[in-house]
């Protein structure tokens, strides 16, 4: 796939307007991870390989394929909130809401490290929508995939009470991030503090951990409001190289008490 005329894949091409939409061919996928990552295997997901997931039947649009999680920060993100759902008491039962779910790959591997926990993800865009959709349902996977917009309907598929809920925030960035300055938890579309209010109003009495995805490179005065609300947080960045830089998330506790959960890691 060097013939001339084929573009470099790489973060404009995938969400050019002509090609954010389209469905991608193996491939594409793999000249994706070449180009960007110099290795072919880079958009892992689910577990697999992309030749793997793709003879599964799994398919891409070009903007999932760069904007999923994939799986090497996905596990390091469910492990760290296994670390944290250690901290709750023997027998307590997890909800995981993914209100941005788009590829489910976050929410896949959060649930691969919480064994029994319940997954629950919000998607609004129809085309991401019917692609995951027909996704987990080609894995077996028990995730409950929404439509629309997770504000509107977070209120109406609610878990009870009694359920520990792990919130994994990872709204589009968009114009958020910038090469001057880094990545703004204020100007997210919708901004973080908003979505933690959402959760807050319908979770009042419920325990949660919000994981919100961040980036190497922070704008300091929302990251430090975020963590001045919240009763624990801590801040982990992993070394693990992504389209735009180092990802990591930022752990943080309503009415649970998480200190030292990470201790040792």
């Amino acid at each position: 796939m060097a013939d001339a005329g084929i573009p470099r894949y790489d973060r404009d091409f995938l969400l050019s307007p002509a090609k954010r939409n389209q469905i991608v061919e193996l491939w594409e996928v793999e000249k994706f991870g070449r180009d960007s990552f110099g290795d072919p295997d880079a958009v892992s997901l689910y577990g697999m390989t992309p030749a793997q997931w793709y003879a599964r039947g799994v398919r891409t649009l070009a903007r999932t394929t760069l904007e999923a999680v994939r799986d090497p920060l996905g596990n390091r993100i469910g492990e760290d909130v296994a670390c944290v759902a250690g901290t709750a008491p023997p027998g307590s039962v997890f909800g995981v809401i993914d209100p941005f779910a788009g590829s489910c790959n976050a929410l896949f591997w959060i649930l691969y490290h919480l064994p029994g926990a319940e997954g629950l993800g919000f998607e609004f865009e129809q085309a991401i929508f019917d692609m995951s959709t027909r996704n987990i349902a080609s894995l077996g996977s028990s995730i409950q995939l929404i439509h629309g917009d997770y504000g509107q309907l977070l209120g109406q598929h609610r878990f009870p009470g009694a359920h520990r809920i792990v919130a994994f925030l990872s709204p589009p960035w968009a114009d958020a991030l910038t090469a001057e300055a880094g990545l703004d938890l204020g100007r997210t579309k919708p901004p973080i503090q908003n979505i933690v209010d959402d959760f807050e109003r319908i979770y009042p009495n419920n325990p949660i951990l919000y994981v919100t995805e961040v980036h190497e490179r922070l704008v300091p005065e929302p990251l430090a409001a975020l963590r001045t609300r919240l009763e624990w947080s801590e801040l982990n960045v992993y070394d693990i190289p992504g389209p735009t830089g180092r990802h990591g998330v930022l752990l943080g506790t309503m009415r649970w008490n998480a200190s030292g959960a990470l201790a040792g890691r």
